[in-house]
């Protein structure tokens, strides 16, 4: 069947906050209510957890994941998705330069332009997407 929306945001919403080596408790909570506000669905602490394993032990690489997103998501579902990655990396009020490296590199995966990754994640729009405007 594949993977749902909500299975490949978490998990580049993961491999996002975990690109210093590792997840804190606040970002966890932080993801799981994050991922709940944009497909509707809270996952499970565990499940994060599990996903957090993945990433340690580097079972899908990233170019991997972000083709599984590429082919089986339309383009609204890609771009919930780098909302998603954007979201995360932001949360702490900074976004060292290798998390933007890191979202740069999952919107051209996505296939996502530069114009509209722009949009994506300027701060209006990004306010609109939380308020489900």
């Amino acid at each position: 069947m594949g993977e749902s929306l909500e299975s490949l945001v978490r998990r580049i919403m993961v491999r996002v906050a975990m690109v210093d080596g590792e997840l804190h408790d606040a970002e966890l909570a932080r993801l799981r209510w994050n991922v709940g506000r944009l497909t509707g669905r809270v996952p499970e602490e565990q499940r994060v957890r599990e996903d957090v394993a993945e990433v340690v032990a580097r079972a899908v690489p990233l170019e991997e994941l972000l083709a599984t997103a590429r082919d089986r998501l339309d383009a609204q579902g890609r771009r919930i998705v780098m909302r998603a990655a954007y979201i995360i990396a932001t949360a702490d009020g900074e976004v060292p330069a290798a998390e933007d490296a890191l979202l740069v590199e999952i919107a051209r995966g996505l296939e996502i332009s530069p114009a509209e990754y722009r949009r994506l994640v300027s701060p209006m729009g990004l306010a609109r997407v939380l308020e489900g405007t």
